[in-house]
């Protein structure tokens, strides 16, 4: 699996890049490094996206200061791949590509769901925080407003979540008490299956407040993101 993204690994608070390789298998079988990216196996689960036994194309930087001194990869050399027993996805045969993807297939609904796990885990206890210009009697924002797409940019940069394209966020219009569903999950989960049911939402938030956004993923899986719209 090749993924993009830019993750925060809970405590470390550290920014994972992860970009599909646009190198041809020839090229690849030829080196393993590359000038900008090279290719590892994975080690040790890195959620929500890459997890052990994955090849990945990665930053070289990256690889070279961070993930191999943390045991978190190794280099995809031969000789790992034979120590690691995996295939080299770039030397397999018609049948063994077959073979591999069938099993990858069987494993994709556990791998959405423990994506969707790690995620909710880790948002449970946090919120995304975005400071308007609002006027200070009635709290309506008086420049802009806040909509899914602008929750996803402030998502990356705040949270270091980068979401992939098939995977969506829904706004609630109306404002909520967070600490009031945090002791009512059976509210919280009626308002997330509403707000997964409607994709097509354009919600624009122009006020401050607390709010509720659905993030879906893989499988059908609906994540909650509290959202507080504060006064700059």
């Amino acid at each position: 699996m090749s993924f993009f993204i830019t993750k925060n690994l809970c405590r470390n608070e550290v920014s994972l890049l992860i970009v599909k390789s646009t190198i041809t298998a020839p090229q690849q079988r030829q080196a393993v490094r590359s000038a900008h990216t090279v290719r590892v196996i994975v080690r040790a689960d890195i959620p929500p996206k890459a997890y052990e036994g994955d090849i990945l194309s990665v930053k070289a930087g990256f690889a070279r200061n961070y993930l191999i001194p943390q045991k978190k990869v190794v280099y995809a050399t031969r000789q790992n791949f034979e120590k690691f027993g995996l295939q080299d996805p770039d030397l397999e045969t018609t049948e063994q590509r077959r073979d591999r993807l069938a099993k990858e297939a069987s494993h994709g609904e556990d791998l959405d769901l423990k994506a969707a796990d790690i995620l909710k885990h880790y948002l449970r206890n946090k919120s995304l925080k975005l400071w308007r210009n609002a006027d200070a009697s009635t709290g309506s924002l008086t420049s802009g407003s806040v909509d899914a797409k602008y929750i996803r940019k402030k998502l990356s940069k705040q949270l270091r979540i980068d979401l992939e394209p098939h995977e969506t966020i829904t706004l609630r219009a109306e404002p909520v008490n967070h600490a009031e569903l945090d002791h009512n999950p059976t509210e919280l989960q009626s308002l997330i299956d509403a707000l997964a049911s409607d994709q097509a939402s354009t919600t624009q938030v122009k006020q401050l407040g607390e709010f509720l956004a659905c993030i879906s993923l893989r499988g059908g899986y609906n994540i909650p993101l509290r959202v507080e719209v504060l006064k700059r």
